[in-house]
């Protein structure tokens, strides 16, 4: 299988992840607990608007007209339990609310009401306008007096002079004062409310995902090589950044807003099942057709962002290994083909896109629809309910802005569900990622070295190494490297050298038998010690954007400039160094690239020198570097390697020679061990060897 094709993610329910991703949370509950008291506030504040106005409306726009209780001014108390009374000229009055008109009155308490007729207004007393008012045409005629004629009886009507009016319309006009300022403020503390809650989430989940993206980092640094092997560097960007990124949206913006939106859901049900329960169930008769929609939408939007995830990290780790080796594409002038592959996952990304995308405005727009529906259905109920008399005209305003307000929050959960469906994605993929254990790690019971640091006695006994199950590479491998030996390693491509060096510090570990350093089982020693005893100079060298100091030295506080620079002198990079305008504070471009080959070969000897370990190993470390620096390099070998156990690991025997021990592998075995001297004597793998090096450079020289 390529490691560009995602693996398959084991199988976890959504509530495990839900719980997963809320651990990350519980640091920081008090926060978030804050974040939902005052979302809580905010639906209050919002929730309120609608229920001001429809009070304005019924209340003191419509309020002239309402239904009313009147007694003397001084009997002013019997009214209250009906309202909040006002007086008008030495008369108190108290409001009621249509519909629920008292059927019974105790003694002293006068039904009144407010009547238009001909363009003046009357007052009528001792009854009110039935629920389906008509208009009368005529004041009629009672003893005299003017009186309005309701259901065959006769009220006595006075007419009201505009100052009258003008003192009923006081309470109104102070009711808007008041509305006025309660709208307002609910509208500035919403507002103050909203800038908090936002900058307080934004603080919350940015914190969330520093922590998140630092465990990813740590996890990473942690595992083993096997885990590179089969992971592009792509594919594990993604999840750092851009998987992090989408549960970033979901701690800082989904979950509190999820909340909010709960609450506002039930807020409205509760107001309006309190202002008419009618209007209320006629609205909630559309709630089967939400159900579906969603049922479908959860069904397909999730499998289209796992699908546009797993695309977007193929795309990323295509880019991210072409970018790598542009020059050989440019050198094989391969960019045409590259750019179809690159065209033809590029497009499959688009395609995933796109059918995201469709399926959201598939979504949204069908809320939005099922919305309007239940707002035409309104329109249609409650005006002719309000043609009746059983409703007012306020109820059927404030449940207009309530039913908008209650599809608004399921019109943007395609937009939430999108983020919570790319979250739970993400998730599946970080969380897969944090499973994944280091196949390398310490022993329950570690034996550390001695103190004063490793001899470097090296025993491989009867060692036997797969990369995959079954293809041996190393078989039966024994043999010993004594405390400051200087051994070598030789064969052909494929015989095992870079696996018995990759062993050594544990890389990677055996299937079969052991491995000792000191006597002590490379597998007991701590990691992190076995790490600083060896030190390794690989033909690929790695070098960070940084300056040539930071190269050296790898950001270790403990190694001096001194040392630094001690270092570059023993392996002859001092005169380089000082060509330079800046010296050691040179900047390199991204791998080196402002370097040689050779000068970058310098620096990792100088890198692995500096650290001081007690056993270096030199993998085809000489390869990149010139015939006379080599002698150089040499010679700084030697005097590097006095006391130190030194591998080498080489094809130019010319270069290993002076080794105490030679070990030759074939086909993942050792076939024979001595100096140089005693393997030339024996005629065997290494003569062959030797052979045939010399015999193609006699030959060149003999061309030349």
């Amino acid at each position: 299988m390529s490691i560009h094709s995602e693996k398959q993610l084991v199988a976890i329910k959504d509530s495990q992840l839900m719980r997963k991703m809320l651990s990350y949370v519980k640091p920081h509950w008090k926060m978030v607990m804050l974040c939902i008291f005052m979302a809580f506030l905010i639906v209050v504040t919002d929730l309120a608007r609608p229920y001001i106005i429809k009070v304005a409306i019924d209340d003191h726009i419509n309020g002239l007209n309402r239904p009313m209780l009147t007694a003397p001014a001084a009997d002013v108390g019997a009214l209250e339990p009906y309202g909040k009374p006002f007086e008008v000229e030495g008369q108190a009055y108290v409001r009621l609310k249509p519909g629920e008109l008292p059927s019974e009155l105790p003694s002293g308490l006068v039904p009144a009401q407010i009547v238009e007729i001909d363009g003046g207004a009357y007052l009528m007393t001792g009854g009110w306008l039935p629920d389906k008012p008509e208009q009368p045409a005529a004041l009629a005629q009672t003893g005299g007096q003017p009186a309005v004629s309701v259901d065959g009886l006769s009220f006595p009507a006075a007419a009201l002079s505009e100052d009258t009016i003008d003192s009923f319309h006081e309470r109104d006009v102070n009711g808007f004062l008041l509305l006025g300022a309660l709208f307002l403020g609910a509208v500035v503390v919403g507002s103050i409310l909203n800038y908090l809650q936002t900058n307080l989430l934004q603080y919350t989940g940015q914190h969330i995902i520093f922590r998140l993206r630092q465990q990813l980092f740590e996890h990473l640094s942690r595992m083993s090589s096997t885990y590179f092997d089969r992971n592009p560097v792509g594919r594990l960007v993604v999840r750092v950044t851009q998987d992090t990124e989408s549960l970033n949206q979901l701690y800082s913006q989904v979950v509190v807003n999820l909340v909010k939106d709960m609450i506002v859901l039930i807020g409205i049900l509760v107001i309006m099942f309190q202002m008419n329960t009618r209007l209320t169930l006629l609205m909630l008769v559309v709630m089967p057709i939400l159900f579906a929609l969603t049922f479908w939408y959860r069904m397909v939007v999730r499998e289209a962002q796992r699908n546009m995830r797993i695309l977007l990290s193929r795309l990323n780790s295509f880019l991210a290994e072409n970018l790598s080796g542009i020059r050989i594409t440019q050198l094989f002038i391969r960019e045409q083909r590259q750019l179809e592959q690159f065209e033809d996952i590029n497009q499959q990304y688009y395609k995933a896109g796109i059918r995201s995308t469709v399926i959201n405005s598939i979504f949204q727009p069908a809320i939005g629809f099922v919305g309007n529906l239940a707002i035409a259905m309104l329109i249609w109920y409650g005006g002719g309910s309000v043609l009746d008399g059983t409703i007012t005209f306020g109820i059927v305003y404030a449940f207009t802005h309530y039913v908008r307000q209650f599809f608004n929050p399921l019109m943007s959960l395609a937009e939430k569900y999108n983020q919570i469906q790319t979250a739970m994605v993400g998730a599946e993929r970080i969380f897969d990622m944090l499973g994944e254990k280091p196949t390398i790690y310490d022993a329950e019971k570690t034996k550390p070295l001695p103190t004063g640091g490793s001899r470097g006695e090296i025993v491989f006994e009867n060692v036997w190494f797969a990369y995959n199950e079954g293809e041996w590479v190393l078989r039966d491998v024994c043999f010993r490297i004594e405390p400051g030996q200087t051994i070598a390693f030789v064969g052909a491509t494929g015989a095992g050298k870079s696996s018995i060096i990759q062993l050594i510090n544990r890389f990677y570990d055996i299937q079969k038998g052991s491995i000792k350093l000191d006597g002590i089982d490379i597998r007991d020693i701590p990691l992190e010690q076995l790490r600083r005893t060896v030190s390794i100079v690989q033909q690929d060298v790695f070098l960070f954007t940084g300056d040539i100091a930071s190269n050296i030295r790898l950001n270790e506080a403990s190694i001096t400039d001194e040392q630094v620079k001690e270092a570059a002198r023993m392996v002859n990079m001092t005169p380089f160094i000082e060509q330079q305008p800046r010296g050691f504070a040179t900047p390199l471009g991204e791998r080196g690239v402002n370097l040689s080959l050779g000068q970058r070969q310098l620096l990792s000897f100088a890198r692995a020198i500096v650290f001081k370990p007690e056993i270096l190993i030199l993998d085809e470390a000489t390869s990149n570097i010139d015939t006379e620096t080599e002698l150089v390099v040499q010679d700084a070998l030697r005097t590097i390697s006095r006391n130190r156990t030194t591998l080498i690991v080489a094809h130019r025997l010319s270069t290993i020679q002076h080794a105490d021990q030679i070990i030759v592998m074939h086909k993942g075995k050792v076939r024979e061990i001595g100096n140089h001297y005693q393997l030339l004597a024996l005629k065997g793998y290494y003569h062959r060897l030797f052979e045939l090096q010399f015999k193609d450079s006699r030959q060149l020289q003999n061309a030349r």
